[in-house]
């Protein structure tokens, strides 16, 4: 099973994408009556993993909290055998999951500062942080018209050790497409894999946002 990532080093596209589709699924809620019994099915919205078989179908999606669970309906993606991190709202049900949506979240290992020509980093809004399922996620508001695509990517600065514990530390780039006008607030995800660095303690990411550059630590 492989990790989608960036194709030869460079930033996703990724603003307005949907990169997995949902094949014949229609969702419709009602409201009849005001009954006390009469309840609204619960579902969920969570960042996941989704991976895909060999005919490209998803087959399983795996929590954060390391449950995973089999996927009761055909969903179509674009690559077999690959690891897609996404943002999923579904019901559970016994082991299975019922997906009413899935949408694919941008998710890449981070590049050595000297992958990059030049580091880009056009402002966005930071509206949180958390680590959860071996990702350090960001949630972030976009200023956009959806005229075209963001890319982002990120650059692993340093591995940071004062002798005691170690922080890697990561700066977000950002590449604002010429053509979008700033006219609204658009919310998304970021995920940072962190898996593979064991050795840390702790991560650092620096996000440059309109009030200035900020240093989250989680």
């Amino acid at each position: 099973m492989k990790t989608r990532t960036d194709n030869k080093g460079k930033c996703y596209r990724v603003m307005g994408v949907l990169l997995i589709t949902l094949l014949g699924l229609c969702v419709c809620v009602t409201s009849c009556n005001s009954d006390d019994d009469d309840k609204v099915p619960s579902y969920f919205i969570d960042l996941v993993e989704a991976d895909t078989n060999t005919d490209s179908l998803v087959s399983l999606i795996r929590l954060d909290n390391g449950k995973t669970y089999q996927v009761s309906q055909s969903i179509k993606a674009p690559v077999p055998d690959t690891t897609y991190r996404c943002l999923c709202t579904y019901e559970l049900d016994s082991n299975k999951i019922l997906a009413y949506g899935l949408e694919h979240v941008f998710s890449s290992k981070p590049r050595k500062v000297a992958a990059f020509d030049t580091l880009i980093t056009d402002p966005v809004k930071f509206i949180s942080s958390w680590k959860s399922g071996g990702y350090l996620n960001l949630q972030i508001g976009v200023m956009t018209t959806d005229a075209d695509y963001h890319q982002f990517a990120f650059c692993e600065d340093t591995i940071a050790d004062n002798g005691t514990y170690k922080t890697a530390c990561f700066t977000l780039v950002h590449k604002r497409p010429k053509k979008d006008n700033e006219s609204y607030t658009k919310t998304m995800f970021l995920c940072i894999p962190i898996s593979s660095y064991t050795d840390c303690d702790s991560f650092a990411v620096r996000v440059n946002t309109y009030e200035g550059l900020r240093q989250i630590v989680r």
